[in-house]
């Protein structure tokens, strides 16, 4: 698992226009600093060093694929898989065809799903249509919607140019079809759309956590979960954040916990 580095030009040219958008070449100057000594400690073996740099520039706050994939990196290197799943995904929110962060993504769910089972049958289990809908990003539904538009529009010209006969008769069908496709890609552009407006995500932090009946921590806890796990966000309340899972049971986790996406 290898992080971003100088010798990949895309991200770092990137991370380059960030620096210029900081208001003094100072600060800029710094975070080339940091990022570039985050860099060396990674490759040195210096993961917990590297990871404080990298948390520093998030802190700024500075907002990069690359930035989030590194520290992804170095959390996966020191075993910390919550963090490491969050980073990844912060990565991928930013840049979905980031193909790294994707493979890595799934390495460290793999190992933090064998590290802990959740007590819960199904608390990872997602609705089927936000299953159908995360099958691809927001930018793909746009473009899938966009070409059957285009693809209708097209046959729905040609159709006035053909005289009746069979070669009518096959693009009527073939046009049904494509309405169809359109409907349903809508459809899925509809919902892609609602899921990242208005359904909050985050990701279990800590290797086990003990999700709690009440936001205070005498209050019982109801079952644990493990590190990676996404959760809905639906509440927050002093420190504490109520969480939903897949199978539709609630509970409470400190709010530092649970990474927001």
């Amino acid at each position: 698992m290898r992080p971003r580095s100088h010798a990949s030009a895309p991200a770092w040219l990137l991370l380059g226009a960030l620096l210029l958008a900081l208001p003094s070449r100072a600060g800029a100057e710094t975070v080339d600093a940091t990022y570039r000594r985050a860099l060396a400690d990674y490759y040195a073996g210096r993961h917990a060093a590297a990871v404080t740099a990298l948390e520093r520039l998030v802190a700024l706050p500075l907002r990069h694929e690359a930035l989030f994939y590194n520290l992804g990196c170095a959390y996966y290197r020191l075993g910390r898989l919550g963090p490491a799943i969050f980073a990844f995904e912060r990565a991928l929110a930013l840049e979905p065809g980031l193909d790294d962060a994707r493979h890595n993504l799934q390495l460290a769910r793999a190992q933090a799903a064998r590290r802990g089972r959740d007590v819960l049958r199904g608390a990872s289990d997602e609705p089927a249509w936000v299953r159908a809908v995360a099958l691809a990003e927001l930018p793909t539904w746009w473009t899938l919607t966009l070409v059957l538009w285009w693809a209708v529009l097209g046959v729905v010209v040609l159709l006035r140019r053909v005289a009746p006969g069979p070669g009518r008769a096959g693009l009527l069908a073939v046009n049904g079809l494509l309405v169809l496709l359109l409907v349903a890609s809508s459809a899925l552009l509809a919902g892609r759309i609602h899921l990242a407006r208005s359904v909050h995500q985050g990701i279990v932090l800590p290797d086990k956590l003990a999700v709690r009946e009440g936001p205070d921590a005498a209050a019982r806890s109801a079952y644990s979960l493990h590190a990676g796990l996404r959760v809905r966000l639906v509440g927050e309340v002093a420190g504490w954040r109520r969480i939903r899972l897949g199978n539709g049971l609630e509970g409470w986790v400190r709010s530092e916990e649970v990474g927001a996406l």
